[in-house]
């Protein structure tokens, strides 16, 4: 698979474990949720290591295309509902505490959706239904979570990702549109490497089970 990106980071590296992972996820029968949840957190550091530009490359439209049959493979469809039923549950207990992993999964489901492959290709229909649900979720119990201030928003956060930035704005008082919520805001896929630009060709391999 090649990637298309100009980037100090082990892009290659970064893609093939994230493929690696995901194809895990799809062949093995235990462990299912340490499974996704490790295919997240290795997609998610892809993430990190690009900007936007780089996501829009031809290379990574191919990573996208082979991500998108992985996650149609095996036990991936299975998992990536489980991976939603899970976000709606944390949701709906994310008072005080618990309100940061759900947000951290709720944004996972986003930067599958935004950057790498559309929900409509790899999320049933009930379970792109559920992710409205958790976000009444979030909704309801931000005036309780235990983030109180925008210094303890993780810097990686996109505005667009208002669940984070919800409890803040409650406290604040502020009953305006969250940030990055306004009917056909584009969302804002966050920061990345700064200092990048112009395209190589990065070759990753995806070791077999």
């Amino acid at each position: 698979m090649s990637v298309s990106a100009e980037t100090g980071g082990d892009l290659p590296g970064l893609a093939g474990r994230a493929l690696n992972a995901f194809a895990e996820s799809a062949t093995r029968t235990r462990d299912r949720d340490a499974l996704m949840d490790s295919a997240f957190a290795a997609l998610f550091d892809l993430y990190r290591a690009t900007t936007p530009a780089h996501r829009s490359s031809p290379g990574f439209r191919e990573f996208a295309g082979n991500l998108a049959e992985l996650l149609a493979q095996g036990n991936n469809p299975d998992r990536l509902g489980l991976y939603v039923v899970r976000s709606e549950t944390a949701a709906e207990n994310g008072r005080h505490e618990g309100y940061r992993p759900a947000c951290w999964r709720r944004s996972m489901l986003q930067i599958l959706g935004d950057e790498f492959v559309p929900w409509s290709v790899v999320l049933r229909p009930r379970d792109v239904d559920a992710i409205t649900r958790i976000d009444d979720a979030l909704a309801e119990v931000a005036v309780d979570a235990g983030i109180t201030t925008e210094d303890e928003v993780p810097s990686w956060v996109p505005d667009s990702h208002w669940w984070w930035w919800e409890p803040v704005r409650l406290r604040s008082g502020d009953e305006g549109v969250a940030p990055g919520s306004e009917p056909g805001a584009e969302p804002d896929p966050g920061p990345g490497p700064q200092g990048h630009g112009g395209e190589t060709v990065v070759e990753t391999t995806r070791t077999e089970n």
